[in-house]
């Protein structure tokens, strides 16, 4: 290396010297020396892991080599093995190691492990480093000791044996005695005297039942022996962490069997009992997970006896049941079931998990059983929540359940193929429930909405709907709309009969999914087309109107996720929980797996490529980022125009727009903005105009049209739109910090970050003096510190007043801010990039103290890690840019909010898809896909990955583990996916007819499940299975418009005259 290259860096190298051949008191006498050289003690303290030169290539004689001689700049020391090197090299931090060709060869024995070390490390090349990797338990052991032992715990033992006092008891047989002893007889010698060899007397036949004789076996002694064997067994036993576990988790059970956490410790630790019983990579099968469920039942049942509280017996019980299902059959299950539900009839868990049993299972399934007993629950529900006594506290908590199984009703009736009457009771609810401002509604106008329903007026989703209060109050007659006719279908020519009556089937399903009136054409011939107001009794809500706004942003999420939409606001926990629910599933438009075969490219190459920003199944806080995204980011709104009937999304659209215009629920605006942006682009700036004419103070608005400007190229409009309301008074101010944390985006996004960090000084001061700051060129000294001390101050005050958006809307502007000014040149950053390290740490500052008050799983602080991870992707999209930064921080998000995609989509993008240890994997298997965190959404990622990384073998056991699963079992849309796959690829064909099976066994009451037989698998099943396959279908109370038997007649007479006359 060059003089000139090692200018610049002061970083010192050590490097070899070459060893001379030294004679016996020229050794003593440097040693005598060495204490002197400081250098050479710092390389001995250094060298404590020491790597055995490889000599192998040397000869006996002689073990000198040829030094190149070095510049005159190194300080050589005649007796030391190093040189040191006071001027650094500057290509070491260039390419982030030593130049492999400056350090001598080298042998490390042991395969990578580490002497002495207990934390089971290794030590591992990737590509020209050596990283160190922590292993398992049960994956390696320490170098030199096979029973996990370190080599002074063996030396302390060494020729020790545990002992134990033999009794003093007789044990000779003499041969009186009125039993047959099965102590081997002493063998005589041939002469058959009784004195001689010891051995002789006290040693066993080969053919013994006591086996092989033991050294220590027939010892005079007074204490018997352990053998070696064992005791290393059980030492190396004791020594198990596992075992540790077991152990003291058993001792605090029987200490005190009062405590129920404990026991459900014990129960769980039975689980990772299970996965090491056939070491790492091992599948426990059928038989291990049956036994150790009879093990987890028997400690619940335990507990259950011990339990004193009813919320410890709920919680026990739901548990029983889960492990009893492993192993009871299904009719004790069913009774067991019907006993828990005695016990606990007022438990809402215990009544969730009771119906996902009924409508989860063939055996127990039928529609009009499964929506009676959610109907019951409704009603008495309601009834309960509707008592004068009861504090408001309660009453929200009670609707919130009401409208969770609201949503699971009405979602279970539109999957079983009665969509208009799931239609029909979201608008009566949001009629009665959403009524317009300053309108009380009274028992009278309670009874006239009857009579408004039957009358056919216009209903809410409906063009020209006024609401039905306003209708009743200006006592004007209302007309229904103009009847409509039926849609022309030509029926395409398919040669087989089965597939031909499959797509007619699903043309009139199509046509069905909104109410019919009296006077449309063929409502006489389909009686489900038409919804009476009796029909909607049991299964619409009514809420107290003084408790609607608590509940307003439940209702409303619940809507949009019946709608296939994200949820809105996710103000309660009991969103969390709809949006984790595998009943609520839909099925995806298009496939979930990768259509391309995997591909893997080289590690500069795989960089470039940006993550999938849109999926199908996503998981995020909505927020204006991933609603107006700029450019290269998640986009958290679906396009669901193309993928549902025409008249079904006219319905969702029209809806929101009266929720927004007509119920004046005006934080759905900028909701509505990004809807009608993804899914009817073109019109953004006529809905935006309209919307600020209604609410001008909503800032996401503003927002939200900059960013849709900005993405076509109008930067100017988009500047112009987002500085348009700093000088409204009437908008708070961390409104505006707001608005310039998006303004400094744009200005990143361009690459001034100049201008940038001009946006977010002038939010330090009022806005005419800000004004003159955004036409500096660039931001002063006291300009940076003024700002950051103003957002710094507002953080911790906004934290310590308990506010916590306002301290996430702070924090954001922050990390924004340190990541354009600060300096700190721990991470590497080049042209259009920041401080990265400076930027995470005011990030990690503020998320450590939410969770140390309690607020670690709050939407808001999800929210802040969501713009920590955009300014990483930004960082690193940038270069350049270290991967383990990147890893740690997204580990670190991941952990705390395991189901979000935007975390788990970066987190793969940058990891090596042919590595050794796979990290995606761990943290999936690790931290995801455990409860309580497994959900539908994870799984399809996990899918998903697979397609893209692995083959089809590692995707179809993705599939497999997905519909395993306790979460997703029930998922209509994961098993359609998986029957489709295995249709799709020819090695797993065969399978498909199993998992068809499987898929209508867990999903009774999905008609979509049942029509993959005549769509998917028509090629595979014959005309005896397409017909039972029909019978389950109508059998079970689902959905059919056409009838099968009349339709293939008429298709065969049809079919004969067509053949006749072409003869």
């Amino acid at each position: 290396m060059s003089s000139e290259q090692r200018k610049g860096s002061s970083v010192p190298i050590f490097s070899f010297k070459p060893k001379p051949y030294k004679s016996q008191s020229q050794k003593d006498n440097r040693d005598d020396e060495s204490s002197r050289h400081d250098v050479r003690q710092v390389s001995q303290k250094k060298d404590l892991h020491r790597l055995v030169p490889d000599t192998s290539h040397q000869t006996n004689n002689t073990r000198h080599h040829k030094v190149s001689h070095r510049s005159s700049g190194l300080e050589e020391e005649k007796d030391t093995l190093f040189v040191y090197d006071k001027r650094g090299d500057s290509l070491i931090r260039k390419y982030g190691s030593v130049d492999r060709r400056d350090i001598p060869n080298y042998r490390r024995f042991g395969s990578g492990r580490i002497l002495g070390v207990d934390g089971y490390m290794r030590i591992n090349r990737i590509g020209s480093r050596d990283e160190f990797f922590m292993l398992g338990y049960h994956e390696s052991r320490p170098l030199l000791s096979s029973d996990r032992k370190t080599l002074l715990a063996k030396g302390g033992h060494y020729k020790s044996r545990p002992v134990r006092v033999r009794q003093e008891k007789s044990q000779t047989v003499i041969g009186s005695e009125d039993f047959v002893s099965l102590k081997p007889p002493r063998k005589r010698k041939r002469d058959g005297s009784e004195a001689g060899d010891s051995s002789g007397e006290e040693g066993q036949s080969y053919r013994s039942i006591h086996g092989k004789s033991k050294r220590h076996e027939h010892s005079e002694s007074d204490v018997d022996y352990a053998s070696d064997s064992s005791a290393d067994l059980g030492s190396r036993k004791i020594d198990d962490p596992i075992n540790l576990r077991s152990i003291k988790l058993f001792r605090r059970t029987r200490n005190h069997p009062e405590d129920i956490d404990a026991w459900l410790e014990l129960v769980d630790h039975q689980d990772t009992l299970l996965q090491s019983i056939g070491g790492n990579g091992h599948q426990p099968t059928a038989a291990e997970v049956k036994s150790f469920a009879y093990i987890k039942l028997t400690l619940l049942e335990q507990a259950y006896s011990h339990a004193t509280t009813n919320a410890q017996r709920e919680k026990l019980q739901l548990r029983i049941m889960r492990e009893g299902s492993k192993i009871w059959d299904a009719k004790a299950l069913s009774k067991r079931w019907d006993e828990a539900l005695g016990k606990h009839e007022d438990s809402f868990e215990v009544w969730m998990e009771y119906i996902n049993f009924r409508q989860g299972r063939l055996l127990t399934f039928e529609y009009e059983k499964i929506k009676g007993l959610y109907s019951d629950r409704l009603f008495r529900l309601q009834e309960e929540a509707w008592r004068l006594n009861m504090s408001e506290s309660d009453q929200i908590k009670l609707f919130e359940q009401v409208i969770y199984i609201f949503l699971r009703l009405t979602r279970f009736i539109s999957d079983a193929g009665y969509k208009e009457l799931a239609t029909a009771a979201w608008q009566s609810t949001l009629e009665t429930a959403l009524a317009p401002p300053g309108t009380e509604q009274t028992h009278a106008e309670i009874f006239d909405f009857r009579e408004f329903w039957e009358s056919e007026a216009p209903r809410m989703g409906e063009v020209s709907a006024q609401g039905w209060i306003a209708a009743v109050r200006s006592g004007a007659t209302l007309e229904p709309p103009e009847p409509k006719g039926l849609e022309t279908f030509a029926a395409p020519n398919i040669q087989d009969r089965y597939k031909a009556w499959a797509n007619v089937e699903q043309h009139k399903s199509r046509a069905a999914a909104y109410p019919a009136r009296t006077m449309d054409d063929g409502a006489e011939d389909d009686p489900f087309r038409v919804v009476m107001y009796t029909d909607i009794l049991g299964v619409a809500l009514d809420i107290p109107p003084k408790i609607v706004p608590h509940i307003q942003n439940q209702l409303l999420d619940a809507f949009l996720i019946f709608c296939q939409l994200p949820p809105a606001f996710y103000s309660s926990d009991i969103i969390h929980v709809m949006t984790q629910d595998g009943f609520l599933g839909h099925i995806p438009a298009k496939s979930i797996t990768s259509n391309s075969p995997p591909d893997f490219p080289d590690p500069a190459e795989q960089h470039r490529r940006p993550p999938e920003f849109s999926q199908d199944y996503q998981r995020m806080i909505i927020t204006p980022d991933v609603l107006f995204p700029l450019s290269q980011w998640f986009n958290g709104m679906k396009v669901i125009r193309d993928n549902i009937p025409a008249d079904q999304y006219q319905w969702i659209s029209t809806t929101l727009n009266q929720l927004i215009f007509t119920y004046k629920i005006l934080k759905l605006a900028p909701y509505y903005l990004a809807f009608k942006s993804a899914n009817e682009p073109g019109n953004e700036k006529k809905t935006a105009k309209a919307l600020l004419k209604l609410d001008p103070a909503n800032v996401d608005l503003y927002r939200g049209y900059s960013s849709v400007e900005w993405a076509r190229g109008n930067t100017d409009i988009a500047r112009n739109a987002i500085t348009a309301p700093m000088s409204l008074e009437t908008i708070p101010i961390h409104d505006k910090i707001s608005l310039g944390i998006a303004a400094a985006w744009m200005e990143i996004e361009d690459g001034d970050m100049a201008k940038a960090i001009l946006q977010l000084c002038a939010l330090s001061i009022n806005w005419p003096s800000a004004a003159e700051i955004l036409e500096s060129p660039s931001a002063s000294i006291a300009q940076i510190l003024r700002a950051r001390h103003f957002l710094s101050t507002g953080r911790d005050w906004s934290m310590s007043s308990g506010d916590v958006k306002k301290t996430v809307v702070y924090a954001e502007a922050l990390s924004l801010f340190e990541y354009l000014t600060r300096e700190s040149n721990k991470e590497q950053y080049g042209k259009n990039q920041g401080d990265i390290w400076s930027a995470m740490d005011s990030i990690s500052t503020c998320s450590d103290e939410l969770v140390s008050r309690g607020l670690g799983n709050n939407p808001s602080h999800e929210q802040l890690l969501q713009s920590a991870a955009h300014l990483l992707y930004y960082h690193a999209s940038k270069r350049p840019a270290r991967q383990g930064f990147l890893r740690e921080h997204l580990t670190k998000y991941i952990k705390l909010f395991p189901n979000n995609t935007i975390f788990l989509n970066l987190f793969t993008w940058r990891e090596s898809r042919l590595s050794v240890d796979d990290k995606v994997r761990s943290i999936l298997d690790d931290v995801v896909l455990i409860e309580p965190y497994d959900c539908v959404t994870s799984r399809m990622f996990t899918i998903r990955h697979e397609s893209r990384t692995g083959n089809i073998y590692s995707t179809q056991a993705a599939f497999e583990h997905a519909v395993e699963s306790e979460a997703c079992k029930n998922n209509p849309g994961l098993w359609v996916s998986y029957i489709r796959f295995c249709h799709d690829k020819e090695e797993f064909r065969p399978k498909a007819q199993d998992v068809f099976l499987r898929a209508f066994h867990n999903c009774p009451w999905s008609k979509e499940v049942f029509m993959e037989a005549f769509v998917t698998l028509v090629d595979q099943l014959d005309s005896v299975g397409l017909r039972s396959v029909y019978r389950e279908l109508s059998g079970r109370g689902l959905r059919v418009h056409v009838e099968m038997d009349e339709f293939l007649e008429k298709w065969r007479l049809e079919h004969n005259e067509k053949s006749a006359a072409k003869w």
